[in-house]
Protein backbone atom coordinates (compact mmCIF):
# COMPACT_ATOMS: atom_id res chain seq x y z
CA UNK A 1 0.00 0.00 0.00
CA UNK A 2 1.28 3.36 -0.82
CA UNK A 3 0.07 5.63 2.22
CA UNK A 4 0.23 9.86 1.80
CA UNK A 5 0.32 11.54 5.20
CA UNK A 6 -1.40 14.90 4.52
CA UNK A 7 0.29 17.34 7.26
CA UNK A 8 2.10 20.63 7.78
CA UNK A 9 6.04 19.86 7.63
CA UNK A 10 7.03 21.82 10.75
CA UNK A 11 9.83 19.84 12.55
CA UNK A 12 10.52 19.90 16.23
CA UNK A 13 7.71 23.00 16.23
CA UNK A 14 4.57 21.39 16.27
CA UNK A 15 2.91 18.34 18.21
CA UNK A 16 0.59 17.36 15.23
CA UNK A 17 3.19 17.45 12.99
CA UNK A 18 5.57 15.32 15.52
CA UNK A 19 3.37 12.68 16.19
CA UNK A 20 2.75 12.41 12.45
CA UNK A 21 6.36 11.34 11.58
CA UNK A 22 6.38 9.32 14.62
CA UNK A 23 3.36 7.61 13.05
CA UNK A 24 5.26 7.42 9.27
CA UNK A 25 8.41 6.53 10.37
CA UNK A 26 6.33 3.46 12.44
CA UNK A 27 4.28 2.40 9.83
CA UNK A 28 7.28 2.04 7.19
CA UNK A 29 9.30 -0.11 9.59
CA UNK A 30 6.74 -2.19 8.76
CA UNK A 31 6.75 -2.08 5.52
CA UNK A 32 3.92 0.08 4.49
CA UNK A 33 5.19 2.69 1.68
CA UNK A 34 4.11 5.95 3.97
CA UNK A 35 5.22 9.61 2.96
CA UNK A 36 4.84 12.71 4.15
CA UNK A 37 2.96 15.15 1.88
CA UNK A 38 2.62 18.97 2.78
CA UNK A 39 -0.30 20.65 0.83
CA UNK A 40 1.02 23.60 2.33
CA UNK A 41 4.76 23.58 0.82
CA UNK A 42 4.67 26.83 -1.48
CA UNK A 43 3.72 29.26 1.65
CA UNK A 44 5.25 27.35 4.83
CA UNK A 45 7.80 29.06 5.52
CA UNK A 46 8.97 26.06 8.10
CA UNK A 47 9.53 23.79 5.41
CA UNK A 48 12.75 21.92 5.32
CA UNK A 49 15.86 21.10 3.22
CA UNK A 50 16.36 17.56 1.86
CA UNK A 51 13.96 15.10 1.13
CA UNK A 52 13.11 13.38 4.42
CA UNK A 53 12.88 14.15 8.30
CA UNK A 54 14.30 11.55 10.53
CA UNK A 55 13.50 8.59 7.79
CA UNK A 56 10.11 9.90 7.26
CA UNK A 57 10.39 10.69 3.27
CA UNK A 58 8.56 13.77 1.69
CA UNK A 59 6.64 13.65 -1.61
CA UNK A 60 4.97 15.80 -4.29
CA UNK A 61 1.05 16.42 -4.33
CA UNK A 62 1.68 13.97 -7.61
CA UNK A 63 2.87 11.29 -5.67
CA UNK A 64 -0.48 11.64 -2.91
CA UNK A 65 -3.03 11.48 -5.90
CA UNK A 66 -1.78 7.78 -7.14
CA UNK A 67 -1.81 6.95 -3.53
CA UNK A 68 -4.54 3.94 -2.44
CA UNK A 69 -5.14 6.07 0.86
CA UNK A 70 -5.37 9.78 2.10
CA UNK A 71 -4.73 9.98 5.79
CA UNK A 72 -5.39 13.55 6.25
CA UNK A 73 -3.94 15.08 9.78
CA UNK A 74 -3.93 19.05 9.03
CA UNK A 75 -5.68 19.56 5.62
CA UNK A 76 -5.80 17.57 2.46
CA UNK A 77 -5.79 21.25 0.07
CA UNK A 78 -6.58 20.45 -3.47
CA UNK A 79 -7.17 17.00 -2.56
CA UNK A 80 -10.44 18.14 -0.74
CA UNK A 81 -12.43 17.82 -2.94
CA UNK A 82 -10.98 14.02 -4.90
CA UNK A 83 -12.78 11.17 -4.53
CA UNK A 84 -9.98 8.92 -2.94
CA UNK A 85 -10.06 7.26 0.38
CA UNK A 86 -9.45 9.06 3.35
CA UNK A 87 -8.65 8.14 6.75
CA UNK A 88 -8.96 11.32 9.24
CA UNK A 89 -6.73 11.69 12.10
CA UNK A 90 -8.28 14.01 14.63
CA UNK A 91 -5.73 15.22 16.22
CA UNK A 92 -7.22 18.01 18.25
CA UNK A 93 -8.61 18.33 21.66
CA UNK A 94 -12.56 18.05 21.28
CA UNK A 95 -13.47 20.99 23.05
CA UNK A 96 -10.55 23.34 22.07
CA UNK A 97 -11.72 22.33 18.28
CA UNK A 98 -15.45 23.61 18.85
CA UNK A 99 -13.38 27.01 20.71
CA UNK A 100 -11.51 27.32 17.83
CA UNK A 101 -14.13 28.05 15.33
CA UNK A 102 -16.48 29.53 18.07
CA UNK A 103 -13.97 31.98 18.31
CA UNK A 104 -14.33 32.62 14.54
CA UNK A 105 -10.64 31.22 13.57
CA UNK A 106 -10.63 27.96 11.91
CA UNK A 107 -13.90 26.15 11.41
CA UNK A 108 -13.45 22.44 12.80
CA UNK A 109 -16.57 21.91 13.99
CA UNK A 110 -18.09 22.47 10.60
CA UNK A 111 -15.74 20.19 9.02
CA UNK A 112 -16.77 17.45 11.15
CA UNK A 113 -20.09 18.04 9.95
CA UNK A 114 -19.50 18.21 6.50
CA UNK A 115 -16.93 14.68 6.64
CA UNK A 116 -19.21 12.38 8.33
CA UNK A 117 -21.55 12.59 5.20
CA UNK A 118 -18.46 12.38 2.49
CA UNK A 119 -18.54 9.07 1.05
CA UNK A 120 -14.69 8.80 0.69
CA UNK A 121 -13.92 9.64 4.15
CA UNK A 122 -13.83 5.62 5.59
CA UNK A 123 -12.56 5.98 9.06
CA UNK A 124 -11.65 8.35 11.93
CA UNK A 125 -8.62 7.90 13.86
CA UNK A 126 -8.07 9.31 17.49
CA UNK A 127 -4.81 8.85 19.53
CA UNK A 128 -6.95 8.95 22.86
CA UNK A 129 -9.88 6.80 24.03
CA UNK A 130 -11.17 10.09 26.26
CA UNK A 131 -11.80 11.82 22.78
CA UNK A 132 -13.83 9.66 21.33
CA UNK A 133 -17.26 9.63 22.47
CA UNK A 134 -17.16 13.31 21.15
CA UNK A 135 -16.34 12.32 17.77
CA UNK A 136 -18.94 9.78 17.99
CA UNK A 137 -21.25 12.59 18.04
CA UNK A 138 -19.90 14.55 14.97
CA UNK A 139 -19.97 11.31 13.18
CA UNK A 140 -22.19 8.67 13.86
CA UNK A 141 -21.83 7.50 10.46
CA UNK A 142 -18.31 6.47 10.62
CA UNK A 143 -16.11 4.35 12.52
CA UNK A 144 -13.90 5.84 15.10
CA UNK A 145 -10.66 3.91 16.27
CA UNK A 146 -8.96 5.00 19.31
CA UNK A 147 -4.76 3.98 18.68
CA UNK A 148 -2.51 4.28 21.17
CA UNK A 149 -0.06 7.80 21.01
CA UNK A 150 3.10 7.18 20.17
CA UNK A 151 6.84 8.87 21.20
CA UNK A 152 10.39 8.43 19.48
CA UNK A 153 11.24 6.46 22.29
CA UNK A 154 14.57 6.23 20.53
CA UNK A 155 15.38 9.94 20.50
CA UNK A 156 13.24 10.65 23.84
CA UNK A 157 15.74 8.74 26.36
CA UNK A 158 16.77 9.19 29.62
CA UNK A 159 20.69 9.92 30.48
CA UNK A 160 22.81 12.78 32.00
CA UNK A 161 22.45 16.05 31.96
CA UNK A 162 24.29 19.07 33.12
CA UNK A 163 21.63 21.52 32.36
CA UNK A 164 21.18 23.87 35.43
CA UNK A 165 17.30 25.85 34.64
CA UNK A 166 19.28 28.92 33.62
CA UNK A 167 21.58 28.83 37.05
CA UNK A 168 18.41 28.36 38.68
CA UNK A 169 18.04 25.17 39.97
CA UNK A 170 16.67 23.93 43.11
CA UNK A 171 17.31 21.02 45.37
CA UNK A 172 14.18 19.66 44.20
CA UNK A 173 13.29 20.86 40.47
CA UNK A 174 9.92 21.06 39.04
CA UNK A 175 8.98 21.48 35.00
CA UNK A 176 5.44 22.66 33.76
CA UNK A 177 6.25 22.48 29.56
CA UNK A 178 2.22 22.84 28.85
CA UNK A 179 1.35 24.55 26.09
CA UNK A 180 -1.77 27.77 27.79
CA UNK A 181 -4.94 27.02 25.56
CA UNK A 182 -8.54 28.59 26.25
CA UNK A 183 -9.84 25.05 27.05
CA UNK A 184 -6.76 24.66 29.70
CA UNK A 185 -3.91 25.89 30.96
CA UNK A 186 -1.13 25.30 33.92
CA UNK A 187 -3.23 27.99 36.21
CA UNK A 188 -4.04 24.64 38.73
CA UNK A 189 -0.49 22.97 38.28
CA UNK A 190 1.09 26.26 39.42
CA UNK A 191 -1.22 26.96 42.06
CA UNK A 192 -1.35 23.34 43.72
CA UNK A 193 2.72 23.39 43.29
CA UNK A 194 2.38 27.05 45.13
CA UNK A 195 0.95 25.00 48.00
CA UNK A 196 3.33 21.90 48.18
CA UNK A 197 6.39 23.94 47.53
CA UNK A 198 6.32 26.24 50.70
CA UNK A 199 5.79 22.55 53.06
CA UNK A 200 9.03 21.43 51.23
CA UNK A 201 11.65 23.88 51.30
CA UNK A 202 14.47 23.59 48.49
CA UNK A 203 11.86 23.32 45.34
CA UNK A 204 11.66 25.44 42.15
CA UNK A 205 9.35 25.41 39.17
CA UNK A 206 10.71 25.95 36.05
CA UNK A 207 7.85 27.22 33.29
CA UNK A 208 8.60 27.00 29.76
CA UNK A 209 5.80 28.79 27.06
CA UNK A 210 4.99 31.37 29.22
CA UNK A 211 1.56 33.28 28.01
CA UNK A 212 1.50 36.14 26.20
CA UNK A 213 -0.66 38.05 28.59
CA UNK A 214 1.28 38.12 31.84
CA UNK A 215 -1.11 40.57 33.59
CA UNK A 216 -2.88 37.73 36.03
CA UNK A 217 0.02 35.31 35.25
CA UNK A 218 2.44 37.75 36.19
CA UNK A 219 0.82 38.49 39.45
CA UNK A 220 0.60 34.70 40.19
CA UNK A 221 4.27 33.70 39.00
CA UNK A 222 5.31 36.90 41.03
CA UNK A 223 3.95 35.24 44.38
CA UNK A 224 5.45 32.21 43.85
CA UNK A 225 8.72 33.92 43.34
CA UNK A 226 8.30 36.29 46.33
CA UNK A 227 8.11 32.47 48.09
CA UNK A 228 11.02 31.67 46.61
CA UNK A 229 10.04 28.87 44.55
CA UNK A 230 9.99 30.05 41.32
CA UNK A 231 12.84 29.39 39.06
CA UNK A 232 13.26 29.68 35.18
CA UNK A 233 10.46 30.99 33.36
CA UNK A 234 10.94 31.52 29.72
CA UNK A 235 9.05 30.91 26.29
CA UNK A 236 10.34 28.67 23.43
CA UNK A 237 12.91 25.59 24.43
CA UNK A 238 15.09 23.90 21.76
CA UNK A 239 15.69 21.01 23.38
CA UNK A 240 13.19 19.65 26.27
CA UNK A 241 15.12 16.59 26.17
CA UNK A 242 17.80 18.25 28.60
CA UNK A 243 15.17 19.97 30.97
CA UNK A 244 13.42 16.56 31.00
CA UNK A 245 17.10 14.68 32.07
CA UNK A 246 17.66 17.18 34.50
CA UNK A 247 13.70 17.43 36.23
CA UNK A 248 12.72 15.07 39.31
CA UNK A 249 9.08 16.07 37.71
CA UNK A 250 7.06 16.84 35.48
CA UNK A 251 3.40 18.70 36.05
CA UNK A 252 0.64 18.84 33.96
CA UNK A 253 -3.28 19.51 33.59
CA UNK A 254 -3.84 17.46 31.02
CA UNK A 255 -5.67 14.19 31.89
CA UNK A 256 -4.43 12.66 28.11
CA UNK A 257 -1.00 12.07 27.05
CA UNK A 258 -0.04 15.03 25.60
CA UNK A 259 3.09 15.57 24.03
CA UNK A 260 4.38 17.03 27.65
CA UNK A 261 3.21 13.74 29.29
CA UNK A 262 5.10 11.11 26.32
CA UNK A 263 7.84 12.72 26.05
CA UNK A 264 9.15 13.54 29.55
CA UNK A 265 8.48 9.78 30.99
CA UNK A 266 10.56 8.68 27.66
CA UNK A 267 13.09 10.26 29.42
CA UNK A 268 12.90 9.01 32.42
CA UNK A 269 10.73 12.19 34.06
CA UNK A 270 8.01 11.08 36.30
CA UNK A 271 4.89 13.27 35.77
CA UNK A 272 2.29 13.95 37.83
CA UNK A 273 -1.82 15.73 36.53
CA UNK A 274 -2.42 18.61 38.34
CA UNK A 275 -6.73 19.05 38.18
CA UNK A 276 -6.96 20.47 40.93
CA UNK A 277 -5.46 22.84 43.70
CA UNK A 278 -6.08 20.54 46.28
CA UNK A 279 -4.38 17.82 43.90
CA UNK A 280 -0.75 19.19 45.52
CA UNK A 281 -0.41 15.56 47.18
CA UNK A 282 -0.13 13.69 43.37
CA UNK A 283 3.27 15.75 43.72
CA UNK A 284 4.30 13.74 46.79
CA UNK A 285 4.02 10.48 44.68
CA UNK A 286 5.08 11.84 41.66
CA UNK A 287 8.38 12.31 43.10
CA UNK A 288 8.49 9.02 44.70
CA UNK A 289 8.47 7.52 41.40
CA UNK A 290 11.35 5.36 39.91
CA UNK A 291 13.11 7.04 37.25
CA UNK A 292 13.31 3.92 35.87
CA UNK A 293 9.43 2.54 35.92
CA UNK A 294 8.86 5.71 34.95
CA UNK A 295 10.43 5.34 31.09
CA UNK A 296 9.48 1.74 31.49
CA UNK A 297 6.32 2.90 31.52
CA UNK A 298 6.71 5.12 28.40
CA UNK A 299 7.65 1.90 26.43
CA UNK A 300 5.21 -0.12 27.30
CA UNK A 301 2.37 3.15 26.66
CA UNK A 302 3.99 5.21 23.43
CA UNK A 303 6.09 2.56 21.46
CA UNK A 304 5.48 3.76 17.71
CA UNK A 305 5.80 -0.16 17.23
CA UNK A 306 2.30 -0.93 18.69
CA UNK A 307 0.43 2.46 17.13
CA UNK A 308 1.70 1.40 13.81
CA UNK A 309 0.33 -2.38 14.34
CA UNK A 310 -2.84 -0.73 15.63
CA UNK A 311 -2.88 2.13 12.87
CA UNK A 312 -2.38 -0.92 10.23
CA UNK A 313 -5.88 -2.60 11.27
CA UNK A 314 -7.46 0.16 10.28
CA UNK A 315 -5.62 0.97 6.77
CA UNK A 316 -6.21 -2.95 6.50
CA UNK A 317 -10.32 -2.40 6.96
CA UNK A 318 -10.54 0.65 4.41
CA UNK A 319 -8.11 -0.86 1.80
Amino acid sequence: MKIAHLTVITPRRCGLYETTRELVTALRAIGIDSRLVDPTKQTNKLYPKGDNDRGAPFAEMDWAKKADILVNHSGLGELESSNMPVIHVAHGRPRYSFLTEASGATPVYSYHLKNNFRENFKAIVTFWHQHKPYLEVMYPDKPIHAIQSPVDIDYWTPGQSTYDFGGQKGDINVVCTDSFREDIDVYEPLNAFALYARRNPGMKLHMYGQPKNTKAWGALIKRVQMDGNMGLVQGWASDLRTVYRAADLTLTAHNIDVRTVRESMACGCPVARIQDIDDYGIINKGLNMNRAHARQKAERLFDPAATAKQFKAVLDAVH
